[in-house]
């Protein structure tokens, strides 16, 4: 790849390069060209810093402050980068089925989770669906149902409440109804 000196060199039309016989025109462009090149890599090590495999270690805290991790600078950078790559993760779950799933098995939670407009019999065509109330409090869309939740786990009604979509009532085994 050609240095910045000897591109603005080619672009400078005929007349300026053979006219330039005490070299004036190049020693300009050497003074020019090393810091439109050390621009130029800057701006394309640029991607690297928002990836927390490659990003240097002064770029951690913000990558951390980004998605809401503590760093701490004594510690060992390495489990860092894993907390926030956990971070990302759990961020790109967040309100899924799957993501609330991981954690509250990560909990240690051993219950199910009942998606009930899975239990909702089709009234025929989506627009006769959506004028008609469903039958039931519990099997209408956008309500889920969440078994074996002590009521004093406040870990687990903590996910619960992370994980709420907008819009959506969720149940307990009690009958307790959560919006």
């Amino acid at each position: 790849m050609p240095t910045w000196a000897e591109r603005l060199l080619e672009l400078l039309p005929d007349c300026y390069r053979l006219d330039d016989s005490r070299n004036e025109l190049q020693a300009l462009l050497a003074i020019i060209g090393p810091s439109l090149d050390e621009i130029t890599g800057r701006i394309l090590a640029l991607p690297s810093l928002a990836s927390v495999e490659t990003c240097p270690g002064d770029f951690l805290p913000f990558l951390a402050g980004l998605v809401g991790v503590t760093y701490d600078p004594t510690l060992d950078p390495a489990p860092q980068r894993r907390a926030i790559r956990e971070a990302i993760e759990r961020y790109r779950r967040l309100g899924t089925l799957a993501g609330l799933q991981r954690d509250l098995q990560a909990l240690g939670w051993q219950g199910t989770i009942i998606e009930t407009h899975r239990q909702v019999l089709r009234l025929g065509t989506r627009g006769r669906l959506n004028r008609q109330k469903l039958p039931g409090t519990r099997y209408n869309l956008g309500i889920y149902g969440v078994t074996e939740v002590p009521a004093s786990d406040q870990a687990i009604w903590l996910v619960l409440d992370q994980h709420h979509p907008a819009g959506t009532r969720r149940w307990t085994e009690d009958d307790t109804w959560l919006s």
